[in-house]
């Protein structure tokens, strides 16, 4: 068996004992009961998210971003109903235009930040180039900004502006077309890795994302995505000095009206997840034991 497909096999393994083990329900019951849940997607297919949807209608509260953040900062809880969820996406996929009519049907709106630079044109997020490997994505995540630039342009003539035949992005019509039901806002202009560029890098990403949104859709921008969910200090001072109220991260951990808005916690669930995963997904036990299985990993490698 190749060794993707073992860790694949393992990876359900280890979710069906949590879901067998009923700690979905316990961490529902108890540890969310008076928090929220910030869901972080990608490019999960319309399939799939109606199933996780109709599972979160009949056990959960489905809020929006603005009501979190609404909440934080006038430190009341009043408005936050038990087990709410809040449904994130990150960099605005294309596929993510799919899921327009499952936003509707649920009537709910989630939030999807958007790389500005990349949604409306032909070009590519860095981290879908063909034949990057994961190790090489790892890697890039861990250099300085200039080093993944020139690494990527060595390997595949890269360039962040090239326009390629197809479109791995949203498009401003169909940006226009959700507006109305989704809440769109920066994950900068082309998802570097911020805490591995300049200042002067940083600060035009996370600002210039915001005015490109801005004008582009004509909506106010008042919260952001960390690409990759890095930051430190830096990055935060930087959000709030561009007018941001919220940021949030791939911390994992779910949210009260104590959490600092430009810390904001997640909860990562795998795109492919089907409905046993996904419950257990929802009680962050798996992303856990990948998050020290990754570090492990990392260290060897070093």
């Amino acid at each position: 068996m190749k060794p993707n497909r073992l860790i694949q096999l393992f990876k359900d393994v280890v979710a069906f004992v949590i879901y067998l083990l009923g700690i979905p329900w316990l961490v529902r019951e108890w540890i969310c009961k008076n928090k929220v849940t910030i869901l972080l997607y990608h490019d999960v297919s319309s399939k799939i998210f109606d199933k996780h949807i109709d599972h979160l209608i009949r056990h959960y509260n489905i809020i929006s971003l603005e009501s979190l953040v609404t909440a934080i900062y006038n430190q009341d809880s009043s408005e936050i109903p038990p087990k709410s969820v809040v449904i994130t996406f990150d960099d605005g996929h294309a596929n993510n235009f799919e899921l327009l009519s499952i936003f509707q049907k649920y009537s709910i709106r989630p939030t999807i930040y958007v790389c500005t630079q990349i949604i409306n044109t032909n070009r590519h997020f860095w981290f879908k180039i063909d034949g990057l490997s994961k190790k090489e994505k790892e890697h890039l995540k861990k250099i300085p900004n200039e080093q993944r630039i020139t690494y990527l342009k060595k390997i595949s003539n890269f360039e962040s502006f090239y326009e390629y035949n197809d479109r791995q992005a949203l498009n401003i019509d169909e940006l226009k077309q959700m507006i109305d039901y989704v809440d769109i806002q920066p994950h900068t202009q082309t998802h570097p890795i911020l805490p591995n560029c300049t200042k002067s890098e940083c600060q035009h990403e996370i600002l210039k994302s915001k005015i490109d949104l801005e004008t582009m859709l004509d909506i106010e921008c008042n919260h952001f995505s960390y690409p990759n969910g890095d930051y430190t200090e830096r990055e935060i001072e930087i959000v709030k000095e561009c007018g941001y109220r919220s940021a949030r991260t791939t911390d994992i951990g779910w949210n009260s009206i104590n959490t600092s808005p430009y810390r904001l916690k997640a909860i990562p669930i795998t795109d492919t997840a089907g409905n046993v995963r996904f419950c257990s997904e929802m009680s962050s036990i798996p992303q856990r034991l990948a998050k020290i299985a990754n570090t492990i990993l990392w260290r060897k490698v070093k």
